[in-house]
């Protein structure tokens, strides 16, 4: 079973700083917090999702993907949020052969949010 969803593209931005800053009324320490926040914890879910591919554990893999998209959403990254919907439903399908083209990109996702939040000081 194949899960047809498609990856991000470029029009979305890697980090969505501006909608994040007008939903919580323009508040910057709030954004900060998060910021901070999600670079604490964001590295060993990062790890555990890649463990879990590696390992071929769908469901620790689904849990951990459903679990870093919200942190994803939640910022407002959602071109690495879209991708961990990829890797949850897929997981949730039993479906793990059809994510190893895409963890190339998970990892790019990845790295250009943290690039993008360390430079993002409001």
């Amino acid at each position: 079973m194949s899960i047809d969803l498609s990856l991000p593209g470029p029009d979305q931005p890697v980090v969505d700083s501006e909608r994040l800053l007008a939903e919580f009324g323009g508040c910057e320490e709030i954004l900060n917090e998060l910021r901070d926040l999600f670079l604490e914890h964001a590295p060993p879910m990062y790890d555990s999702i890649l463990s879990a591919l590696a390992s071929g554990d769908a469901v620790t893999l689904a849990k951990d993907a459903h679990s870093f998209k919200g942190a994803c959403a939640t910022y407002g990254a959602p071109r690495l949020c879209q991708v961990c919907k990829i890797f949850e439903l897929s997981a949730k399908a039993g479906d793990l052969e059809s994510l190893k083209p895409l963890v190339e990109n998970f990892k790019q996702e990845y790295e250009a949010v943290c690039r993008e939040l360390g430079k993002v000081a409001v």
